[in-house]
């Protein structure tokens, strides 16, 4: 080969390695510039950043088990101990007073004693990947929530022990290898020193930073979801919905629950609007608090409320609404002006066979405003629809009288 040529065709190749590293380095630092509450992200960018150092050490360093080398492994294990730290900081448990940190300097010393007092490359290299693989498989076990969140998080959860078993496995490959035997701690093919570490690095990388931008990207989307002041689903969400069928089969009803607060302006009149957003932010953690899963409920503006369930009739959906009346009956809403109580209407209507969401509101629209006419705090609701034609959306059909309870 030409010795005027900077780099040897091992060491262009390898160089993806470390470059592929320091993108996720900036990635995740970029990352933490937008999102700087969560800590997480600067130590996976520094975990990453430390571990492409003690790859561009190993790159340039051809001879033995140098001093290189050395500061190479120990960069390795402090890339490990970052990464560690970044996985438990973001499911919330304190590294604090781990053994993490007692296994990094056992790890340290172990590598130190190799290095200076016996020179044992074989040694070396096994107790450098038996040791980053122990790193990452202990912080794996500390690590359970993740497989209970998204698909991003259970990725990257099964993700660590398979990097952990390939650290073993490879490690044990490698340190049997003719030239570590031999002394020789970087490998004399370019394409085994290169591409397993780079494939490593990109799916633990791919998998962290995945999950990284799910952590970012769920609560935006929630925000534009969800009203900020009862937690309810919002308008928009609804409105989304609206062009929808609830329901495909006859067996499978849906039921739609509208709810309007009475009196609402009188409490705004009264007590202020702070009142009225208590009273608000009250009758969503009411309306959270009798519907089941699979119910689904929105604020729709003002004082006005909607839950649609699925499977469920008619007759079950006023059991629900029975409870959300009862309750806020019973509820004294206490503010420095006073305490008072307030209650509210309810309009349900069951679905028909492949009636839009829209066609359904507004049939339950109607009795909504029906039961405030009758004396408000109080239920009325359309008998479940006979099948056949869905179109009436004016008033019950024949067959659908006007309960009030």
């Amino acid at each position: 080969m030409d010795s005027s040529l900077p780099l040897t065709a091992s060491q262009a190749l390898a160089l993806g390695n470390p470059a592929m590293c320091l993108l996720f380095a900036l990635g995740f630092a970029c990352l933490w510039a937008h999102e700087r509450p969560r800590a997480y992200l600067l130590l996976y960018a520094a975990a990453f950043a430390v571990y492409a150092a003690g790859t561009l050490l190993r790159i340039f360093d051809q001879a033995d088990v140098t001093g290189d080398d050395l500061a190479a492994a120990v960069l390795y294990v402090g890339s490990a101990l970052l990464l560690a730290r970044g996985l438990l900081a973001r499911c919330g448990i304190d590294a604090d007073g781990s053994p993490l940190g007692a296994l990094g300097i056992a790890i340290l010393v172990l590598l130190l004693h190799f290095h200076i007092m016996q020179h044992d490359v074989p040694a070396f290299a096994y107790t450098l990947g038996v040791g980053l693989g122990a790193l990452l498989l202990l912080t794996w076990m500390r690590l359970g929530a993740l497989r209970r969140g998204g698909a991003a998080d259970q990725v990257l959860y099964w993700m660590l022990p398979l990097v952990s078993a390939c650290l073993f496995l490879g490690i044990s490959w490698v340190a049997g290898s003719t030239a570590v035997q031999a002394g020789a701690f970087v490998q004399p093919n370019a394409w085994l020193q290169a591409l397993p570490p780079a494939a490593l690095v990109l799916t633990l990388g791919g998998s962290l930073f995945a999950s990284a931008l799910s952590d970012i990207i769920t609560p935006l989307k929630h925000e534009r979801v969800t009203d900020p002041l009862t937690q309810l689903k919002n308008r928009r969400n609804f409105e989304d919905l609206s062009l929808g069928r609830p329901q495909r089969h006859p067996d499978y009803p849906f039921s739609l629950v509208l709810l309007d607060l009475d009196t609402f302006k009188a409490i705004n009149d009264t007590y202020g609007h702070a009142a009225g957003d208590a009273t608000l932010a009250e009758m969503g953690r009411i309306i959270r608090d009798c519907t089941r899963t699979g119910d689904m409920a929105w604020r729709l503006g003002g004082d006005e409320f909607a839950i649609l369930m699925p499977g469920t009739p008619a007759a079950g959906a006023v059991q629900v609404a029975e409870r959300i009346r009862a309750q806020l009956a019973t509820t004294r809403l206490e503010i420095p002006r006073g305490d008072f109580s307030v209650t509210a209407s309810f309009g349900i209507a069951q679905s028909r066979v492949d009636e839009p969401l829209y066609e359904l509101f507004a049939r339950t629209d109607i009795l909504l405003y029906a039961a405030k006419r009758q004396g408000r705090d109080r239920i009325s609701c359309a008998s479940a629809p006979e099948r056949g034609d869905p179109r009436d959306t004016a008033a019950p059909r024949k067959g659908e009288e006007m309960l009030s309870l």
